[in-house]
């Protein structure tokens, strides 16, 4: 979900500003559960945007990025850049944040403990979690995504054994498998956590992929017109949904349909933009691109902060400008620690592993240097 740029794609400029609005959209959602008597107010501010549709454009990003980055990688190397780009940072937030239920559990309104429960966070494998009404959700609660991220990546990595013109299609027939046949075993084995793994979220990668395949073979820009409206379009069809579409196809609807669709065709009509947003870089925006990945594994950290300094000092006043007071101060305090989470852990961490890594693959040899690498940043 959540995918840094290589060096391929490091002037694409414009998936970038796509991390980063998928990222603030997830903020804003949980934001509006920090204090629920501001829930209603917030969600009629802003329209009732459909923010979680956020967690959408970041899979068929991931998607892409994967096709993208990795066409020429090798199966192994693929799987290693995947565990050192997202374990890390996320085993130490998670293990962060047993320290402070541990330590100070008043903080925390739903945390359940327990060594099952860490383990199964910890090694991305989704659980009946108590502290959630039983949802399939980590310690670390949007990891939920991650879940599925890393499956996605093991999926992925298979793929990497097949010639690159196979791959798209391969995944395909393995998605409708799973998709097709993990409800049904979950559901015969008692094991809801299985069927976890037959989310329709899926083909929101293979979408992904899809539009990566095409850039890859050259992907042709659209009409300046047509690529603004395509992308416009389908920002506002990601926000507001599709009401006006009543087909009798369910969550395959809501999936496919009205998440999946708009936020391939926001992608693939952003690509096209990308000579026009490089004229007039937004660096800000680009950098929360950057930095989206620590956002996203922060966040609830630094919401819980906004709530607390809320409560004690005494805010929680019920109406539309101390609500909206206290969106700001959630968005703002985000910013500034996801900065902070992305300066001091994030980098330091991806620059010493994957130095470690480079040097265990590519030893200098006896008396020279080791190779030269153009960026911590380049898985």
């Amino acid at each position: 979900m959540l995918e840094p740029k290589a060096d391929s794609l490091h002037k694409l400029i414009g998936v970038q500003y796509l991390r980063a609005v998928a990222a603030l959209m997830v903020v804003y959602l949980h934001a509006l559960e920090q204090i629920p008597a501001y829930a209603p107010l917030l969600r009629r501010l802003s329209g009732n945007a459909h923010m979680a549709n956020g967690v959408d454009l970041f899979f068929v990003i991931s998607g892409f990025i994967m096709v993208a980055t990795s066409s020429r990688a090798s199966p192994g190397d693929f799987a290693i850049r995947r565990i050192i780009r997202i374990v890390p940072l996320y085993w130490c937030l998670t293990l962060a944040l047993l320290i402070l239920a541990l330590w100070r559990p008043d903080l925390l309104r739903t945390t359940v403990l327990s060594a099952e429960y860490l383990a199964k966070s910890l090694l991305f494998i989704p659980y009946p979690n108590p502290g959630q009404n039983g949802r399939l959700l980590p310690l670390l609660v949007p990891g939920w995504t991650l879940n599925l991220e890393m499956f996605f990546y093991v999926i992925f990595t298979g793929m990497l054994f097949l010639p690159r013109n196979r791959r798209v299609v391969a995944t395909t027939v393995v998605f409708v498998i799973i998709v097709w046949c993990a409800p049904l075993l979950g559901h015969a084995t008692s094991h809801p956590e299985i069927g976890f793994f037959g989310d329709f979220r899926l083909f929101e990668f293979l979408f992904g992929m899809i539009i990566g395949e095409a850039f890859l073979r050259g992907l042709p820009r659209l009409p300046k017109t047509i690529a603004w409206g395509t992308t416009l379009g389908g920002l506002l069809m990601l926000f507001l949904g599709l009401p006006f579409l009543a087909l009798p196809l369910g969550s395959l609807q809501q999936v496919l349909i009205e998440n999946a669709l708009p936020a391939a065709v926001v992608v693939f009509g952003t690509l096209s933009l990308e000579p026009i947003l490089r004229r007039r870089p937004w660096p800000f925006l680009a950098l929360l691109g950057d930095a989206s990945y620590s956002m996203y594994v922060s966040h609830v950290f630094l919401l819980g902060v906004a709530r607390t300094i809320w409560a004690r000092t005494g805010l929680e006043w019920i109406s539309a400008p101390y609500a909206i007071a206290f969106g700001m101060l959630s968005l703002i305090l985000t910013v500034i620690g996801t900065l902070i989470v992305y300066r001091w852990l994030e980098i330091p961490i991806l620059r010493e592993l994957q130095g470690l890594y480079r040097r265990r693959r590519s030893p200098a040899p006896l008396g020279g240097v080791a190779p030269a690498w153009r960026s911590s940043q380049d898985l």
